[in-house]
C-alpha cells in the first residue's frame, strides 16, 4: 500500500530542520516529519549538522527546496571573500573556507557509495590554494557588467572576482570602462575573459567571436591564439574555445595521475580529444596517437599542437559515437575518452565492449553520468583505479577518472 502523505504533491511550503549529510551536487539532505527525503540547495556552503529553514516543493516521495535562512551555523564557517556570494550564481562553496575540500569529499563519497558500492576504493585529489579560474563568462546589459543572479538572468554587477586569477579579476573593471566608453562594441551580450598560461595575458571575446587583448593602454583587437605552457607541453587554441578552467592545475593533476597509473602503450585513441591536451600530456608514452573530435577548428589546432611537439598523430574530425568501430585497437593500445558532461551514448558503450585494446581511461566532469558509464562498461571492462580531481574550486563540480582493463 502506498503511504498516505500529509502534503500534496508539488505543494510548496516552509521547512525547518538539520542537514543530515551532503549529497552529490552540493545538496543538503534532510528529512520531513513523515520520513521523506529532502534535497536542499543553498547559496553558500552547507555543513552537516546545521539547522536551516527552506522553501520545499513536495513531490510524491521526496521534497526539493532552497535554503532561505540558517538557524544554526557550523563554527567552521568563515566570512566569504566575495561580496556577492549569496546572490551570484557562479560559486556554491563560499564560507566553507579551508574546509571546502572536506565538504566536496563528503559529496563525492555519497555519490560513489550509492552508485558504485561501499567497497569501491578511490583517491581524492583536492585543489591547491593557488588554483583559480582562468576563464570566466560575464554579461553586459548596456549599463553594468557582471554575473547572472542564481536561478535568474538578472545581473549581479561585479568589479572583481576572487574566484578568478588575479589578472583576470583586475581586467573586469577595465572591460567595464571599455564598454562604457565604446572602445569595444557595447551591444548587450555575453563576454568571456580568459588568460594564457602563465596568466600574463588577458583576452576578451564577445558573442560574435571577436577578440581583444588587454595592453597597458587598453584593449586592442587581436587574432592571436591563446597559448598555454603546461610542463613540457605547449597548447594553443582560439579565444572563446573550450579549455580547462584552471589549466596549470588540471595539467598537474591529470599528468601526475596518469603517470602514477603508468598509462602507456602503442597507440593512444584520444577520443573527444579537443585541442590535444591528453595526447600532448602523455607525449612519448605512445608511439602513435589517433585524436577524434567533432569540432573542426579544435582538430585543426590539435594537429598544429601535436606537430609542434613532435608527436605524430592522426587527427580526425568526426562524431566519436559514430566513428568508433567494432573491435577498436590492439591489446597494447589505450582508449582514452573525455566526453561532454552528458557522458557516453549507450551505443558507444556497446561498441567499446568489443574493443581489442586492453586499457581504457574514462574522464567525466559530471559524476552521475560518469558512474552510469562505468556501470555500462562494466560487463566488458574491469574498474582497476578510480580518482576524483577537484579542478573546479569553490563549486560542487569535480572531474572523475577511471582506469579500466579488458575482462578476460
Amino acid at each position: 500500500m502506498k503511504p498516505a502523505y500529509r502534503n500534496s504533491p508539488n505543494r510548496t511550503e516552509g521547512w525547518k530542520g538539520p542537514i543530515e549529510r551532503l549529497a552529490w551536487g552540493g545538496k543538503g539532505v534532510g528529512r520531513s516529519e513523515d520520513g521523506r527525503l529532502l534535497l536542499l540547495e543553498a547559496p553558500l556552503a552547507l555543513f552537516p549538522g546545521e539547522v536551516v529553514e527552506a522553501q520545499v516543493i513536495w513531490k510524491p516521495r521526496h521534497g526539493e527546496g532552497r535554503v532561505t535562512r540558517w538557524v544554526t551555523r557550523d563554527p567552521r564557517r568563515t566570512q566569504a571573500a566575495c561580496p556577492v556570494a549569496e546572490v551570484c550564481g557562479g560559486c556554491e562553496l563560499w564560507e566553507a573556507g579551508r574546509h571546502a575540500a572536506e565538504l566536496k569529499h563528503h559529496m563525492v563519497t555519497d555519490l560513489l557509495r550509492r552508485q558504485l558500492g561501499e567497497d569501491q576504493p578511490w583517491t581524492w585529489h583536492p585543489a591547491p590554494d593557488s588554483a583559480r579560474r582562468h576563464r570566466i563568462q560575464l554579461h553586459w546589459d548596456g549599463a553594468a557588467l557582471g554575473y547572472f543572479r542564481r536561478h535568474s538572468h538578472a545581473l549581479v554587477p561585479v568589479t572583481a572576482c576572487p574566484a578568478a586569477a588575479d589578472p583576470l579579476s583586475a581586467a573586469i573593471p577595465r572591460l567595464q570602462a571599455a564598454l562604457e566608453g565604446r572602445a569595444v562594441p557595447a551591444r548587450p551580450g555575453r563576454w568571456e575573459l580568459c588568460t594564457s598560461t602563465p596568466a600574463d595575458t588577458v583576452w576578451a571575446t564577445d558573442e560574435r567571436g571577436r577578440t581583444w587583448i588587454l595592453e597597458p593602454d587598453g584593449w586592442h583587437r587581436n587574432e592571436e591564439p591563446i597559448r598555454h605552457r603546461l610542463g613540457e607541453a605547449t597548447l594553443r587554441h582560439e579565444p572563446g574555445a573550450f579549455f580547462q578552467v584552471s589549466p596549470a592545475w588540471a595539467a598537474e593533476a591529470f599528468g601526475g595521475l596518469l603517470a602514477t597509473w603508468d598509462v602507456k602503450g602503442h597507440t593512444l585513441y584520444d577520443l573527444y580529444g579537443g585541442v590535444g591536451l591528453f595526447s600532448a600530456m602523455l607525449g612519448g608514452r605512445f608511439q602513435h596517437r589517433v585524436l577524434v573530435e567533432s569540432g573542426e577548428t579544435a582538430v585543426a589546432w590539435a594537429r598544429r599542437n601535436l606537430e609542434a611537439a613532435g608527436l605524430p598523430a592522426e587527427c580526425v574530425v568526426a562524431d566519436v559515437a559514430a566513428w568508433v568501430p567494432e573491435g577498436l585497437g590492439e591489446p597494447a593500445d589505450v582508449i582514452l575518452l573525455d566526453p561532454p558532461r552528458a557522458g557516453l551514448e549507450a551505443t558507444l558503450c556497446d561498441r567499446l565492449a568489443t574493443a581489442k585494446a586492453n586499457t581504457l581511461v574514462l574522464v567525466g566532469c559530471d559524476g552521475a553520468a560518469f558512474c552510469r558509464d562505468v556501470k555500462r562498461l562494466g560487463a566488458a571492462w574491469q574498474l582497476d583505479q578510480l580518482a576524483v580531481l577537484d579542478l573546479f574550486p569553490l563549486t560542487s563540480h569535480v572531474e572523475c577518472v577511471a582506469l579500466m582493463t579488458r575482462r578476460a
